[in-house]
């Protein structure tokens, strides 16, 4: 990067911006500075999977401040809050995840089990302990299950009905 291309994060904002208004799951590397900035699409997914887990963690701190009761709901609801911050950052990322093969392949499911195990720990549901804990990674992909139900790829996210959102509300 040199002293006249444009900076690493407005790049990387302008990106995330054109992955929400598209909603097509295609890494955006026609955007302005992407060329001069990231060295290929996985280098561009892995940079948006980081805004992705940021998004997460802090949407997650926020939700386990809020009802620390029941962190299963307020990681799920961190969850879902966060694909209707960034939708088209989650699609790039399933598709991106979903066309890897080989190495690459490997290491998204090594990073996805990570972020599994890390939502699994955050609602209490696994010690936090280093190295990968097998149950915890599938306790965390139930929790990242709950939050995608109200997902569907190529649409905005919608919030849960209000009926629903009511009745958790009162259940609470």
């Amino acid at each position: 990067m040199t002293w006249n291309s444009p900076r690493r994060d407005e790049v990387l904002r302008a990106v995330v911006e054109e992955a929400d208004r598209r909603l097509d799951g295609v890494v955006p590397m026609d955007v302005a500075g992407v060329q001069q900035t990231f060295r290929d699409a996985d280098t561009l997914a892995d940079v948006l999977y980081v805004r992705w887990q940021a998004a997460l963690a802090a949407e997650v701190e926020r939700a386990l401040s809020e009802g620390p009761d029941d962190p299963e709901a307020a990681v799920v609801r961190a969850w879902r809050r966060t694909i209707r911050a960034l939708p088209g950052v989650r699609m790039v990322l399933d598709t991106h995840a979903e066309q890897a093969s080989g190495a690459r392949s490997e290491k998204i499911q090594r990073r996805r089990a990570r972020q599994h195990q890390w939502l699994a720990q955050q609602a209490g549901l696994a010690p936090l302990i280093p190295g990968v804990d097998e149950e915890a990674v599938l306790l965390g992909a139930d929790l990242e299950e709950a939050g995608r139900r109200y997902y569907v790829p190529g649409q905005r996210p919608v919030r849960p009905p209000l009926l629903k959102r009511l009745r958790a509300a009162l259940a609470a």
